[in-house]
């Protein structure tokens, strides 16, 4: 484009442009979103092919031609350097990890006023693009590439990372049919099943319930949601049916749509895209574990929507008062063991076309929230507020219900405000009037879960500092973390519970 000076102006760097001092020369521009800019490039020295990200928040910024430095508009300086610092944390992020199934970061540096990460070159196409093409994958192939994904997402989540992105657009494959997870603009660490206020960044079909809300507690079932919506989808070609709307509509099973795939990888999908968090695989070996029919789970009836688990007319259950002793129910302790990656799956003919691989902008490229579309309009507001009033009424009689006794009723009505956060996201900008229980509820909720939280914690320390029966603290212990969602606790019970296997009692 020009100027009234008719002096060129682009948005892009130009090809020949040096950066880092003349270390790299920019090739051309392969893709762009909602924060950044991507080159392919050539390291100079090495003469190898790179791929250049560069900090550039769309819309809000402008380019001097000449001097190449940019500068924001729209956005003021402390938004504009508090996404910057999230971007080299990215790169930081991910020159941190070290695994062949995931995009590694090999420089990051500041100039033009703004920040660049370089990685590997990919040569190579996304599933969403194999799937496009050719329709969807068989089943030795779908699960050839997810296992290695998987490995790579058990990886992350020893390491506390959510990836928080995952979807057939964020897996290259190689022309050696090597699956490789990009784009970690999304990716955050994370305390596993702990509410963390976090930018609500999601693609519709991929994303659970919980990440509709930047508070929602998240944890390794997230990502294995969005696994499980990755598979589905290059098994069918077709998107799933984005969370919020599966609170109240059918969502079609996997074999629905192609019945030629394994009644294992249907049940397991419908697991893995359970609305309820804890319904879901915990961990990614569990994934694959009833993938593959080593550990199957119970198949996953129809409908599956977020009914409150109790009836609105009948109390909350009472739960074992603190002071019984109790046999442990103990949870095992979370274990991300790397799923092992299946043989490369053979496709005898076929002539692969290496195209240039866009590592997709990481950030906002995807949706952010449900701003529009599909039935998120008035009509769905008003079709849905009947049930919303139900979820607002049983989330406010089992909160009214819960205590340190009944704590049950608490984690139900966490369970029930999760979809309730889900639908105001959805309706509230259509009728705010209706859609608006969010704020009072957790003003209710949260001191209950707390104080119950402490009371458990307590008991746990009392029998524990007295070596009375490490059983029963690390019941308490369980309990606790469960309400307060506290890894410090969790630890607690963890130690408590080997105490309890094994260590003599006074």
């Amino acid at each position: 484009m020009e100027n009234n000076n008719n002096t060129p102006e682009f948005k892009e760097l130009q090809p020949g442009t040096g950066l880092n001092g003349g270390k790299y020369t920019i090739e051309k521009k392969i893709g762009e979103g909602g924060f950044g800019i991507t080159y392919k490039a050539v390291q100079n020295g090495l003469e190898r092919a790179v791929c250049i990200k560069e900090y550039f928040p769309a819309g809000h910024c402008i380019r001097d031609t000449y001097a190449r430095t940019i500068h924001h508009q729209g956005m003021d300086e402390q938004k504009f350097e508090k996404y910057r610092q999230a971007f080299v944390r990215e790169a930081r992020t991910l020159a941190s990890l070290h695994h062949p199934n995931i995009v590694e970061v090999i420089d990051v540096f500041d100039e033009n006023n703004t920040s660049y990460m370089v990685m590997p070159f990919i040569e190579g196409r996304s599933l969403q693009s194999i799937v496009e093409k050719n329709g969807p994958l068989t089943y030795p192939e779908a699960v050839n590439y997810m296992a290695q994904i998987a490995d790579a997402v058990g990886y992350i989540h020893e390491r506390h990372i959510l990836h928080r992105d995952i979807k057939p657009d964020n897996v290259m494959v190689t022309a050696d049919y090597r699956a490789i997870l990009i784009d970690f603009g999304s990716a955050r660490e994370f305390e596993n099943d702990k509410t963390q206020a976090q930018t609500s960044i999601l693609t519709h079909g991929y994303a659970p319930t919980e990440q509709y809300t930047t508070t929602s507690r998240k944890g390794s079932y997230t990502d294995i949601y969005a696994i499980g919506a990755t598979l589905y989808f290059i098994l069918t070609g077709k998107v799933p049916m984005e969370a919020a709307a599966r609170i109240t509509e059918h969502m079609p099973e996997p074999r629905e749509l192609n019945p030629d795939i394994p009644e294992e990888a249907n049940r397991t999908i419908m697991k893995a895209m359970q609305l309820k968090s804890q319904d879901r695989h915990q961990t990614v070996q569990e994934f694959m574990d009833d993938l593959r029919n080593i550990h199957p789970s119970e198949k996953v009836e129809q409908p599956e929507n977020l009914e409150p688990p109790v009836d609105p007319a009948q109390p909350a259950p009472s739960a074992p008062k603190p002071q019984a002793a109790q046999a442990p129910q103990a949870a095992p302790a979370a274990q991300v063991a790397p799923a092992s990656q299946a043989a490369s799956a053979k496709k005898n003919g076929l002539l692969w076309v290496i195209i240039a691989a866009v590592v997709v902008i990481g950030g906002v490229v995807a949706y952010l929230l449900l701003s529009g579309g599909g039935d998120s309009g008035a009509g769905g507001a008003r079709d849905n507020q009947i049930r919303y009033k139900e979820y607002v009424s049983q989330c406010n009689r089992l909160i009214s219900n819960g205590d340190s006794v009944n704590y049950q009723s608490l984690l139900d009505a966490r369970d029930i405000l999760d979809s309730i956060k889900a639908m105001e996201t959805r309706y509230a900008a259509e009728l705010p009037d209706v859609y608006n229980n969010v704020s009072s509820l957790e003003g209710a909720l949260y001191p209950k879960l707390e104080h119950a939280a402490n009371v458990w914690e307590g008991q746990g320390d009392n029998v524990i500092d007295n070596l009375k029966d490490y059983s029963i603290g690390a019941k308490d212990y369980e309990i606790s973390y469960s309400l307060k969602e506290n890894p410090r606790v969790k630890q607690k019970y963890e130690d408590a519970k080997q105490k309890a296997d094994g260590a003599p009692m006074k």
